[in-house]
């Protein structure tokens, strides 16, 4: 498939709007949302792959942990390849409904696009 630029743009806009949807800490939108050989990096957990981190939000839900706010900022996506690679790039500035402050972090993810649907493939975040 070979795509116009407009059509490149739309993409990319899609994919941030997912991203977005993922902050919303779903374990099934991640389930679905992640391939199942993602490699995600987080501050303070590690490397870790697509089943743990469903667990963890999973955990979260139960303990009543959320995120209260979260806001995107210096949101940028670019294709790695022509139509069927793309990263995300951005500053989310988010904070736990347990938290009185919120906290900067760098985001990057990586997304593929696996029989007709884009799924993330790698997904890190770095505090500032």
């Amino acid at each position: 498939m070979t795509q116009t630029p407009d059509l490149a743009k739309e993409i990319l806009k899609d994919l941030i709007t997912i991203e977005r949807t993922l902050w919303e800490n779903n374990a099934e939108i991640y389930h679905d949302r992640y391939s199942p050989e993602a490699l995600l990096i987080f501050p303070g957990v590690g490397r870790i792959d697509r089943d743990t981190a469903v667990a963890a939000i999973r955990q979260e839900n139960a303990e009543g942990r959320a995120w209260a706010e979260v806001r995107f900022d210096d949101v940028d996506g670019r294709w790695i390849t022509t139509d069927a690679a793309a990263l995300i790039t951005y500053m989310a500035t988010a904070r736990w409904n347990y938290e009185s402050t919120a906290s900067k972090t760098l985001c990057a993810s990586v997304y593929v696009r696996v029989g007709g649907s884009w799924r993330v493939a790698f997904h890190q975040q770095t505090p500032i």
